[in-house]
């Protein structure tokens, strides 16, 4: 039986045939001229014309937007462009607030963006991401020379060496972006275009249940994470601002000249960015790829509470943050709470009902403490005809842009944490809800490390 505790940091009928009646325009309200129809007559007044008529000329609308986007974008971008649309993903309006994949990328190309990003550019690696979303990376570029200089020109602040070849620790959010522009495309484009306007911001609207168990709770996490949000006089419906901090626009200008293959488009900077802004109480530093915040005592990434947090906002669905794996204070392995087969179900509960699950697996050395660790989104499952069970992944870290296998049993040994919808997990399952004393616990800490500095003055 699992008892979560604590969270541990590091988707023909066939009518029969109706007799008509005779007489049938007898004494109805049409004109007499529509009692002897003749072609016109029957188009004026069948039903589906008018359906036709605005059909066409939203058609014609279509047309338009796609003949400006096409015209901004190279040869390899208008053949993704055409794929997608075989595919029907232009129609997709899953986004936050109904609009349409086309209505966010024309957005893109007929309004102005940040300055230094180019349109052409920004519009291609969206239809990319949208075309196969498993070329979504996480991997930094570095920072050239000459960039560098110019970032000091403008901040007055050196470029730390270690900065210009920085290893992202981005693997959390770039899991999300995945999830984004694979479940969700329109929401995916409407981030991108949000993120790269003059704004630079998406607005999402979220329930204040999405985030919390009650309206305490919400208001307690929502002032905690730092978010800028505003809460409608239900007190339910919640709208939160998502952007980047400021040294995005520096990442993304920077990739928008001096991309490299297997690197972050900008798009993929100014998301990642975002997100982890938000999961670090926006205290997120897109040049060093560090961070601070109260609920992490290490300097990158997000903690699995923060994780949670960030895909329940994003994603607007409640998620429980389930820690498989019990470590000491060494980062040692005690321990699971979870047998093998639980931890199976839960995943393939949540793959049942149409949600990817992002788990944090750990490496161990030998002797069995961790030396690592690394987020990857589970896609789906399968059999061998050996019946040998596969994990279908997609990793954002391993410069290949199609999905993975891994197999079930070694993949669930090493699963530290996952995003689990609540509905997912067992009845017997007791889930302990752990907010507040995850707080207490990092201002204990932090209380004892200032008596500390202060002791040895």
């Amino acid at each position: 039986m699992l008892n979560i505790d604590k969270i541990n940091n590091s988707s023909f009928y066939i009518p029969k045939k109706c007799k008509v009646k005779e007489n049938t325009f007898e004494g109805s309200s049409l004109p007499m001229s529509a009692k002897y129809p003749n072609f016109q007559n029957l188009q004026a007044y069948h039903p589906s014309f008018g359906i036709e008529r605005n059909k066409n000329k939203a058609d014609k609308v279509q047309n338009e937007q796609l003949k400006q986007i096409s015209s901004l974008i190279d040869s390899d971008a208008q053949a993704a462009l055409s794929r997608i649309q075989q595919k029907g993903i232009l129609n997709d309006n899953s986004s936050n607030d109904g609009s349409t994949v086309l209505d966010n990328l024309y957005k893109i190309a007929s309004e102005p963006r940040i300055q230094g990003l180019d349109t052409g550019i920004i519009l291609k690696e969206v239809i990319n991401a949208l075309d196969n979303p498993s070329s979504i990376t996480q991997k930094f570029g570095d920072i050239p020379d000459i960039v560098a200089q110019q970032i000091t020109a403008e901040t007055g602040e050196e470029v730390p060496e270690e900065a210009k070849h920085v290893a992202s620790s981005s693997c959390v959010v770039a899991s999300m972006e995945y999830n984004l522009a694979s479940r969700t495309p329109a929401e995916f484009v409407r981030f991108a275009e949000g993120l790269s306007s003059q704004n630079y911001s998406v607005d999402k609207n979220i329930k204040m249940s999405d985030i919390a168990d009650g309206m305490a709770t919400g208001l307690w996490m929502l002032r905690e994470f730092n978010t800028e949000s505003q809460i409608s006089s239900n007190w339910e419906d919640v709208t939160v601002k998502i952007k980047p901090d400021r040294n995005a626009i520096v990442r993304a200008r920077m990739q928008t000249s001096y991309k490299d293959e297997n690197e972050r488009s900008c798009v993929d900077v100014l998301i990642q960015s975002a997100l982890l802004n938000l999961g670090s109480q926006h205290t997120y530093n897109s040049i060093t790829d560090k961070r601070t915040g109260k609920f992490n005592a290490d300097n990158e990434g997000l903690t699995d509470f923060e994780k949670t947090f960030t895909e329940e906002v994003v994603f607007g669905t409640p998620k429980i943050s389930v820690v498989y794996q019990n470590l000491d204070e060494n980062g040692k392995l005690l321990n699971y709470n979870c047998e093998p087969s639980e931890t199976k179900q839960h995943i393939l509960n949540s793959l049942n009902l149409g949600q990817n699950v992002i788990v944090g697996y750990t490496h161990f050395n030998s002797d069995n403490q961790v030396d690592g660790g690394h987020e990857i989104t589970i896609i789906g499952y399968e059999e061998d005809r050996n019946g040998q069970g596969w994990f279908i992944c997609n990793d954002t870290d391993d410069d290949l842009n199609q999905p993975i296998k891994v197999q079930d049993d070694k993949l669930i040994k090493l699963i530290h944490h996952a995003g689990i919808p609540k509905e997912a997990l067992n009845e017997q399952d007791i889930v302990v809800p752990a907010w507040r004393e995850i707080l207490e616990e990092f201002k204990n800490m932090l209380n004892a490390e200032q008596s500390s500095e202060i002791s040895a003055v």
